[in-house]
This record gives C-alpha cells, structure tokens and sequence, in this order.
C-alpha cells in the first residue's frame, strides 16, 4: 500500500504541475486599447456626523468606478468603507464609514487608499470641412471663320492659236 499511495500523490503532482504550467503560459493578459485613466492614491479625512467625506481626485472626469479599501492603525479601529452612491464627480468624491450596518464612525479620522476609474479621452482628430471644388474650366479659342482667299482666274485665249 506504501507504493500505491507514493504513487498516487506522484500522480496528483504531476498533474498539479501540468496544471500549473497550463494556466502559467497563459497569463500574457492585454489591457483594453485605449487604456482607461487611472488614479490610485491613500487619503485621509475626519468623517462629519454620518460618518461621511469628501475625497478629491485628479482625473477630470467623473469617475465610472471607484474602489475603496480601508487603512487600520490598529487591531480595534477596523471599520467599513465604502463610496456613496451618486457622489462621483470630476474632481470629488464621498466616501462613508461604518462600524456596523447601523452605526457609522463620526467625526473620526479615516485612513484608505483608493483606485478611481474614468474612460479614456476619445483622441481629437482635425476635421477639415469638405470643399467641393469647381469643375475644372478649359477654354477654348472662338471659332474661326475662315477669310476668302482671293483665287485668280486664269485668262486663256479662246479659239485658238498661233
């Protein structure tokens, strides 16, 4: 039974390792093109009476998400975080601290870092506004008419000769 189960746990680690080399290979993950702009920071702030402040941020555009996480000094100060709904705007954004679902942390100083998300800057491309340009003109000289050309009659002598 000894070489049954060393060869049962060679078995699973042979396959562990194929496993890992399987997903291994596969990490070459590309982003979106084009990238979206990010900014990650670490904030502090001392929340007001609903456990509430205002954070600003850099992006100059009204974030799409934002991810908080808290910071705790120490092993009692843990608190929740998280960000208000509807507060995101292009320079700011709230966030509130909760101890419990019921009872936010007021007036109380808060330490996080956070990610804010916006999409890229559509790139400007110059817009040349369409001319339409005449048909070309080709002239013509004006017809000729064409002048007479004198013709001289020839005289000869009827009836004869010498």
């Amino acid at each position: 039974m000894g070489t049954r189960t060393a060869l049962a746990a060679l078995a699973g680690a042979a396959v562990v390792t194929a496993g890992a080399v399987a997903f291994g290979g596969a990490s070459a993950a590309v982003g979106p093109a084009p990238a979206p702009l990010v900014q990650a920071a670490q904030a502090s702030c001392l929340t007001d009476g609903a456990g509430l402040c205002t954070v600003t941020h850099s992006l100059g555009k009204v974030p799409e998400v934002i991810v908080v996480s808290p910071n705790t000094p120490g092993q009692f100060n843990g608190f929740m975080l998280n960000t208000v709904q509807g507060s995101f705007t292009a320079t700011t954004f709230q966030v509130r601290a909760m101890f419990s679902q019921t009872t936010p942390k007021t007036f109380g100083q808060i330490w996080f870092s956070y990610a804010a998300y916006a999409a890229p800057t559509a790139p400007t491309t110059p817009t040349t506004p369409m001319t339409t340009a005449p048909p070309p003109t080709t002239s013509f000289p004006p017809p000729s008419t064409p002048t007479p050309t004198p013709t001289s009659t020839p005289t000869s002598s009827a009836g004869g000769g010498s």
